[in-house]
């Protein structure tokens, strides 16, 4: 980062067509004879000269003074970042102020120093050719200088924006104390040019003919010299501030577009530098938030994508060979994570806890719930604890963990291959189903009823087991409520307990494994979408 003074100088040196139009101004006055005429010297114009140097200088330290002070408070631009952000927000409108201010100083100074000159030489200077330097002196001093000024300090804070955005110190933000912007918008800047360089000199040109057509020779002839000033200075003024302004707007659309690149290429980590308060300015930052927004839902997605790929690993990864049984389970969830959890785990002694739940809610809350309940029931199976204490233990812990409204529902079976039963029990879960052939061949089912409210809403309660045998090619199938809750294509119509039940009549020859597909193509072809509840699938079948 340049040095206060530096930086000064260079803001001073950046406002050379100021001079550049007084100079042009002087010279076509000499040069048309109109200086002369008035008794003008060049010491005069040097003394001119001189006050002009010395009033725009004086306007332009003022104007710059407080980012200098911003300089020189430290060497920290970042830590200083909201204070630099409101000085180069006011910034041109402390120039518009100062060099108004200094502009019709010089102009009042012009308009009574010329004409005392000219009546003290004994110049002719009639009232015609008075109010015609009155006007040319007014418009180039307190229109045309202010306008130029302004236009460069909006140049230099742009430039000093952009360079602080290369070097990486910060990317600028408007400032929320700004209150200008309905005067500053792109929209406006082609009519305060045609304001300044069009409308106000031709009305001016106007008042020249008029006092021309009355007048005698001599003052016609004077009063179109000073037209030919007016138009040469409002002409070079008005290619510099087209100039300045389109290659500013070019400077400013480019890192739009390449900001709009980076948006398209999917690179959300760059940011767009704010390099003017305006609607461009408003739309940078628009982009700007974008793209921040965009950076954080890829980061989610990767977090995200992370959580499930832990979730996933919480799952079994294999079914256990279990003498004369058959078991696979199935998940899918409606988000990266979900709520839904089932688990076998195989006791040293044989037996099998089988276990579906299901979390209130969605998403992560839901998923870190499943996952601190997987880490309870893995700790308790290591411990061979009835299930019906293990529930009671989870129930207790959950009513202490779990924030009010917030619940889970379980179904929790120990599967006994020798006796070939099952010893269950059923907090708050949707029924799991158990289809059953009879001798007849035909099929009946019998649902696993809760006897209890689920996990986590009442404390001290106490959890009963219940047996239910288990016959040759019997089929367990206990679910979550997203397969009864499947949504229709048609109407609100859901899938329901009833449809469940005959799918299950009319599939049950089927072999465990594909239970779980043959159910989700069902599922699917009755319309169910991402957008429905996890569903988990947990099937057990007596082979022999």
């Amino acid at each position: 980062m340049k040095s206060a003074d530096k930086s000064f100088w260079s803001y001073l040196f950046c406002l050379w067509p100021l001079l550049f139009i007084f100079l042009l101004g002087q010279t076509l006055m000499r040069l048309n004879g109109n200086a002369t005429e008035l008794g003008v010297t060049s010491t005069l114009s040097l003394i001119d000269s001189a006050l002009f140097l010395i009033l725009f200088s004086a306007a332009a330290w003022w104007t710059f003074m407080p980012l200098r002070q911003c300089f020189q408070k430290s060497n920290d631009i970042e830590q200083h970042r909201a204070l630099f952000e409101a000085v180069l927000s006011e910034f041109p409108w402390r120039a518009l102020k100062s060099y108004f201010i200094v502009g019709g100083i010089f102009a009042i100074y012009l308009i009574i120093i010329i004409p005392l000159v000219a009546v003290m030489n004994d110049h002719l200077l009639t009232w015609r050719m008075f109010i015609t330097l009155a006007l040319n002196f007014s418009f180039a001093s307190a229109v045309l200088a202010p306008a130029l000024a302004v236009t460069h300090s909006i140049v230099y804070s742009t430039r000093m924006r952009l360079n602080m955005s290369r070097q990486g110190l910060f990317t600028g933000l408007l400032s929320d104390t700004y209150s200008h912007k309905h005067i500053t918008a792109s929209t406006h800047r082609p009519w305060l040019i045609f304001l300044v360089t069009g409308l106000v000199p031709t009305l001016i040109l106007a008042l020249y003919i008029w006092l021309a057509h009355d007048g005698n020779e001599v003052e016609a002839g004077f009063i179109l010299s000073q037209a030919i000033v007016l138009l040469s200075m409002s002409i070079t003024a008005s290619l510099v501030l087209v100039w300045h302004i389109s290659h500013t707007l070019k400077t400013v659309t480019t890192t739009l577009e390449t900001g709009l690149g980076h948006l398209a290429n999917g690179q959300f980590e760059g940011r767009v530098p704010i390099l003017i308060d305006d609607d461009f300015g408003e739309l940078a930052r628009g982009l700007n938030t974008a793209m921040h927004g965009l950076q954080e839902r890829e980061d989610l997605k990767d977090s995200l994508a992370l959580a499930s790929e832990i979730q996933q690993g919480l799952l079994p990864k294999h079914e256990p060979i279990i003498p004369y049984y058959t078991l696979k389970g199935f998940q899918q969830t409606c988000y990266t994570v979900g709520g839904d959890y089932y688990d076998y785990i195989k006791l040293d002694d044989g037996r099998i806890w089988l276990m579906v739940a299901d979390v209130s809610g969605k998403g992560y809350p839901a998923a870190l719930t499943m996952a601190n309940l997987q880490a309870m029931l893995r700790g308790l199976a290591t411990l061979n604890w009835p299930i019906e204490e293990a529930t009671n233990y989870l129930n207790e812990a959950l009513c202490d963990t779990l924030t009010a409204g917030r619940f889970v529902t379980l179904f929790m079976a120990k599967l006994q291959p020798e006796s070939h039963s099952l010893v269950w029990v059923n907090a708050g879960h949707v029924p799991p189903l158990l289809v059953s052939s009879s001798e007849s061949g035909d099929s009946n089912i019998k649902a696993l009823e809760a006897s209890s409210p689920p996990l986590g809403l009442i404390k001290n309660l106490q959890y009963e087991v219940v047996r239910t045998e288990f016959k040759a090619g019997d089929t367990l199938l206990a679910y979550t409520d997203g397969v009864t809750e499947t949504s229709g294509r048609i109407g609100k119509d859901m899938f329901g307990e009833s449809r469940l039940r005959n799918w299950l009549i009319a599939n049950a020859g089927e072999s465990v494994e594909e239970l779980p597909q043959l159910l989700l193509k069902e599922l699917n072809a009755f319309g169910r979408t991402d957008e429905d509840d996890d569903l988990t699938l947990l099937c057990v079948k007596r082979e022999k």
